[in-house]
């Protein structure tokens, strides 16, 4: 079985809002998600995913937050970066900024272990 490891980045808008990274998948949203690989930690490993599929500078974001999740029984690391807006580049395809209410209804279809301070 493959570990995976998932992940979301907090846009903060120079309007004092906020938008989270999310990977659409149909007509549904869901955290960005990658292979956790045997040569990295999970932290890398979700790292190199920004950096290398989602094209965004790894240097320009700060962790904020790491939970447990656990999806159809599988547990599933959870990492929240964040980053200024100023700083954000365009998104590839299959990717999008969200608002929060779309965050929350994709946080519903986990099992947390501990909130994460959105």
């Amino acid at each position: 079985m493959t570990k995976e490891v998932s992940g979301t980045v907090m846009l903060n808008l120079s309007d004092g809002t906020k938008r989270f990274l999310v990977h659409q998948e149909g007509t549904a949203n869901e955290f960005a998600r990658t292979e956790i690989r045997k040569e990295n930690t999970v932290l890398a490993s979700f790292l190199n995913f920004l950096k290398s599929v989602v094209q965004i500078n790894i240097n320009e974001i700060s962790l904020v937050e790491l939970t447990n999740t656990q999806s159809n029984g599988v547990n599933l690391p959870l990492y929240v970066f964040e980053m200024n807006e100023e700083k954000v580049t365009e998104l590839p395809e299959g990717f999008a900024w969200e608002t929060p209410d779309s965050v929350r209804e994709i946080l519903d279809t986990f099992e947390i272990e501990g909130v994460p301070l959105f």
